[in-house]
This record gives C-alpha cells, sequence and structure tokens, in this order.
C-alpha cells in the first residue's frame, strides 16, 4: 500500500485496508490467466 501511494502521489495515511481489498479482490482473476513468465513483479528463480 506505501508503494502504491507513493507511486500515485497520495500520502500513504490516505489509504485503507477494505479498499486495497477490493483492488486485489478484482485484480486476482487477471492474474489467474497470467503465466509464471508474465507476473510484473516475481520471478522464478
Amino acid at each position: 500500500m506505501f508503494q502504491a501511494a507513493t507511486t500515485a502521489g497520495v500520502p500513504p495515511l490516505r489509504l485503507g485496508f477494505t479498499g486495497a481489498l477490493r483492488v486485489i479482490r478484482r485484480a486476482i482473476p487477471k492474474f489467474q490467466r497470467l503465466q509464471p513468465e508474465q507476473f510484473p513483479f516475481f520471478s522464478i528463480g
């Protein structure tokens, strides 16, 4: 959440856990369709 706030130029304390949870839940189906090498933040090995 800190990284997202910093990237968006928003004070981190303005973000809430419930809002972050909603964003994550909406993103899950997209990430389930990706192949492991397509993940933007993680790499194997």
